[in-house]
């Protein structure tokens, strides 16, 4: 199952510096989703850095650009991008090295990766020497040209199967895998019974076939049955099948020998990780809350809502001597990439499930390395506070708040500035260059607004803004 948590694999940190197309403003709509309520004027639809968004200064912006859709969500988008950039330029103004700006905060990634790898090393253990007969072994299971020869018998479940019918289904194929168990021909059930009428005449056979060639559940069975074997009932998306492997045939490993090696030992150190973290797990007596999804799908799809109250307090999951709140996972999906806030809020309760342990793991292992005194050095600890000061230099040259006179501009002529800055994106006359954990950091040091309420608002200023605008030829005709 693809990784959801934004962390690469179980044991590695996330690289938060993307960047994005201007084109593709409408696909961080719904990214940064929910925001603090505003209860001031109607007519406004962000407040940051001492200066008011208003939702006809949003509509204007929108309609230069024909392509945008009249949809809330881009009132949405429109407001997050003026806010981070509004903040950008009130930080500049006071100090254009962003001094005030938390750079552990940016290292954090990079330093809980150090700090888990060097636990990781410090504590699993793990033999690597294969011999060249095991070498042989596995490849001839799991090297990348294994193939196997198989037959099937599929039982198909209708588009709109009922839990009765479906019961009535498997209880058949039950019923003839254990007649092929027993010694009944395989081919000749399979003609009999399967509906797989690629294969059923021929006896079910499908000839030889690799792995990536099958559905999952169907490749996962067949693969770790040796010649002879009948799998369990094994249901896919297109029924219930029983598979029987007839033969198995590999290339000799050759010059792949070294390289395969070097495979065999990445995958027991990778085993040996997953069983030392799930005996910390274990040992942690790690509880998730039953609302843990709930909580996180509701964070992922909003990351930029304000959790008042008790909201942030909510407990996703806890163990010996720790938790790990919304709040926590509020500010973790806030640093993500589109992809990884859309992947959490999309995700499936398997998929969720493994993020959130993952999540939680992580918080386990860097409290076992600071309590096994695992630190890092003081050269390598300024190393990444030198890379993160130069890319925040970096955002802030290429937004251009600090060009010339600009860097002495009036409070009126920056926020002009901004709101220039920003239709040119809207338009594609400026990428769109997004501030990832610089926009996280501005905003919880200087606060801001996004008027929900006013969104529907926006839109109906920019249909009439459209209404009394001849359209536009696309641009190059």
């Amino acid at each position: 199952m693809t990784s959801i948590s934004g962390t690469g694999d179980r044991w590695s940190g996330s690289n938060l510096r993307r960047g994005i197309a201007a084109a593709a403003l409408l696909a961080i709509a719904g990214c940064d989703q929910f925001s603090q309520a505003m209860t001031s004027h109607k007519d406004i639809l962000a407040k940051a850095g001492g200066a008011d968004l208003r939702v006809r200064e949003a509509a204007e912006m929108l309609a230069a650009n024909d392509q945008v859709p009249a949809d809330p969500e881009v009132a949405r988008a429109i407001a997050e991008l003026w806010v981070d950039y509004q903040l950008l330029s009130t930080a500049v103004a006071e100090d254009s090295t962003l001094a005030a700006v938390d750079i552990g905060f940016f290292i954090a990634p990079a330093r809980e990766q150090i700090l888990i790898g060097t636990l990781r090393d410090r504590v699993i253990s793990v033999d690597t020497i294969f011999t060249d007969a095991q070498i042989a072994a596995h490849w001839a299971e799991e090297g990348p040209g294994a193939e196997i020869r198989a037959r099937h018998i599929l039982l198909q479940t209708p588009a709109n199967v009922t839990p009765a019918q479906r019961d009535s289904i498997r209880a058949l194929a039950e019923s003839i895998r254990a007649r092929a168990a027993g010694g009944e021909s395989f081919a000749q059930l399979a003609t009999t019974y399967s509906q797989d009428p690629g294969s059923a005449q021929a006896g079910g056979d499908l000839g030889f076939f690799g792995r990536g060639r099958m559905v999952q559940p169907f490749e996962e069975a067949a693969f770790a049955l040796e010649p002879g074997q009948i799998s369990p009932v094994v249901e896919s998306p297109f029924g219930y099948h029983i598979i029987r492997v007839e033969e198995r045939r590999q290339s000799e490993v050759g010059d792949e020998k070294e390289p395969f090696r070097q495979y065999l030992i990445q995958k027991a150190v990778q085993q040996a990780e997953l069983v030392y973290l799930d005996s910390m797990s274990t040992a942690a007596k790690l509880t998730v809350n039953a609302e843990a999804k709930t909580i996180t799908r509701e964070i992922a799809g909003q990351p930029s809502r304000s959790l008042s109250g008790r909201q942030g307090t909510r407990e996703i999951a806890t163990w010996n001597g720790g938790s790990y709140t919304a709040a926590d996972f509020q500010r973790f999906i806030r640093a993500q990439p589109p992809e990884v806030q859309t992947a959490y809020a999309t995700a499936t309760d398997e998929q969720l499930d493994a993020g959130i342990e993952q999540l939680i793991q992580m918080q386990i292992l860097l409290k076992e390395a600071e309590r096994q005194g695992i630190v890092m050095n003081a050269e390598d600890e300024a190393q990444m506070r030198a890379e993160a000061q130069a890319m925040i230099s970096e955002l802030v040259t290429s937004t251009g708040f600090i060009e010339g006179a600009r860097a002495k501009a009036t409070q009126a002529q920056r926020d002009e500035h901004v709101k220039l800055l920003v239709q040119d994106v809207v338009t594609g006359q400026q990428p769109f260059i997004p501030l990832g954990r610089l926009g996280i950091a501005l905003r919880e040091l200087y606060g801001y607004e996004i008027n929900e309420e006013a969104f529907p608002s926006v839109i109906t200023e920019l249909e009439g803004i459209r209404a009394q605008t001849p359209a536009r030829a696309p641009a190059g005709q």
